[in-house]
């Protein structure tokens, strides 16, 4: 991103400095829009995680993440509206620890979904018959993966593998799928 601000600014050396501020305003603008759209689908997340009868230690987790990361982007709007420099409105270091944060949502629902497939395979369980079984001891092997993916995500920071991370979470929630049709008995 850095890269691409600094090449748009070498095209831009000749123009004036009405136009510099103007395209810092819009700068601004930009990053504090995108800085509220995040924050709204973390509230949305952290909502659906409190009516989805989670785990209280995940529940705890991630709300604490959830917190933490809200007072962090309303820190990131103050600076980004202090800004006076059009070249670099954020450092690398903010841009992947927004990433991470961007992220959080996905795991915190996932751990929801998990959470609602493992109660209805343990409400199988409990009246389950042979044939069944085996369609049961794959949904819950399936849901395990996918909720040990949904944790690893909510542990993502700035140092993190973000390509892989996408990837991580479009498995987990394959995973999800996978286990919630293995319980779709006809």
């Amino acid at each position: 991103m850095e890269w691409i601000q600094t090449k748009i600014m070498k095209y831009l050396k000749g123009s004036t400095e009405e136009s510099h501020l103007e395209i810092l305003e819009k700068n601004k603008d930009y990053y504090v829009a995108s800085a509220k759209k995040t924050i709204s689908r973390l509230k949305l997340a952290k909502k659906r995680v409190e009516h989805g009868q989670i785990d209280p230690l995940h529940a705890k987790m991630i709300d604490d993440k959830i917190t933490s990361s809200l007072k962090w982007l309303e820190k990131l709007k103050e600076h980004v509206m202090r800004v006076t420099n059009i070249s670099e409105p954020l450092k690398i270091g903010q841009y992947k620890k927004w990433h991470a944060i961007k992220l959080l949502p996905s795991a915190a629902e996932g751990i929801v979904i998990t959470s609602l497939i493992k109660e209805k395979i343990d409400n199988f369980s409990v009246n389950s018959n042979e044939i069944n079984h085996k369609k049961l001891e794959n949904a819950k092997i399936h849901n395990d993966n996918a909720e040990a993916i949904f944790l690893e995500l909510l542990n993502l920071s700035e140092k993190s593998n973000f390509k892989a991370a996408e990837r991580s979470r479009i498995e987990g929630y394959g995973e999800a799928i996978i286990a919630d049709k293995q319980i779709q008995f006809k």
